[in-house]
């Protein structure tokens, strides 16, 4: 009876740890995925955009859709405390959001797993969540500073 009862014990300590695997490396990969759909949206959509404001080129008024990933967010750092990708210099941050932020969660989230492009003159802004359907944002220069707001 002891013997077949420690079969049963290793037969589900085993059958654990292969959920905990699997569950991993689906996470993996998803997280990934959702990394490569931030750099695209923050180099393809928004750095260009933001390029283009600076270059003194007209507004667009209809302001431009970051289509994924869906349920991350895109954050400003212009404070003191700015992730390592900022290279200290004021930027925008596509990474997920941390609810609990202490000990700099989010800093270290954006570094870890986001995407950031350095905006010298970008004025700080709310976070905007990267909504299912995309999420339509405005990006203006007024008086000198880049101004991003959801649309």
């Amino acid at each position: 009876m002891g013997e077949e009862t420690l079969k049963i014990i290793i037969a589900v300590i085993g059958i654990v740890f292969l959920v905990f695997l699997l569950t991993s490396v689906y996470f993996n990969l998803t997280g990934a995925q959702d990394q490569k759909y931030a750099e695209g949206s923050m180099n393809n959509i928004f750095v260009k955009e933001v390029a283009r404001i600076n270059a003194g080129e007209e507004v667009n008024q209809q302001g431009i859709q970051i289509p994924n990933p869906a349920g991350w967010y895109l954050f400003s750092f212009t404070d003191d405390k700015k992730p390592n990708l900022c290279s200290g210099q004021n930027c925008a941050c596509i990474c997920k959001n941390i609810l609990i932020n202490v000990f700099d969660r989010q800093l270290k989230e954006c570094d870890g797993k986001g995407v950031c492009s350095v905006i010298p003159n970008l004025k700080s802004f709310d976070k905007i969540k990267i909504e299912n359907s995309g999420t339509f944002i405005s990006v203006q220069k007024i008086n000198g500073e880049i101004v991003i707001a959801r649309k």
